[in-house]
């Protein structure tokens, strides 16, 4: 005998949510593996996101792909978008650090 683990009813093994409350009962299938929720997760976590699309039932083979490759470029930009902060900041500390008072 099976329990949603949301609300406690008592589920059958085949069923794929909980007839009360709705909780999908099969992992790799809630929001968070759905497309809403890979471009969230994108957002919050950058890189960490490919591990719900790993992990995803939801998603085919070529949105899987789709999804590592712009989650990747998306990391490489932010990369190169915090170096470029962090050379300019440098060069103007650099410049303000030598001026004499």
């Amino acid at each position: 005998m099976l329990f949603c683990p949301k609300c406690s009813q008592e589920i059958d093994e085949r069923d794929n949510f909980c007839r009360r409350c709705g909780k999908s009962l099969k992992p790799g299938t809630g929001f968070w593996y759905s497309h809403s929720g890979i471009i969230l997760l994108t957002l919050v976590l950058g890189p960490f996101a490919l591990i719900p699309v790993y992990l995803s039932k939801i998603l085919s083979t070529t949105a899987k792909t789709v999804y590592c490759v712009v989650i990747s470029l998306f990391t490489v930009y932010l990369g190169y978008v915090c170096w470029q902060i962090f050379t300019l900041t440098q060069q103007m500390l650099s410049t303000t650090l030598s001026l004499p008072y």
